[in-house]
């Protein structure tokens, strides 16, 4: 079974763009994606992808307030141990 951070960068790939290229994620996952360029629109709607993937409810604040990929990771874990 593929980790958290596996799965969330999966999701990311599949399902987000800035200016048509998918985001070049580091394997530490420190990444913000407003820094990165994504609108909050996108942001929005990868959070509902992962709350449909990861079975976890995310409040509209915690879709900014999760500053890099790392910390919704961090986030996600903590819901689902």
């Amino acid at each position: 079974m593929a980790s958290t951070a596996e799965q969330l960068t999966n999701l990311v790939n599949e399902n987000i763009e800035v200016d048509g290229q998918t985001l070049t994620i580091p394997e530490d996952l420190n990444i913000s994606l407003l820094g990165s360029g994504v609108s909050s629109m996108d942001i929005v709607a990868l959070a509902n992808l992962i709350m449909e993937e990861f079975g976890v409810e995310f409040a509209l604040d915690d879709c900014f307030a999760l500053e890099t990929l790392r910390d919704v990771v961090a986030f996600i874990d903590s819901k689902t141990a």
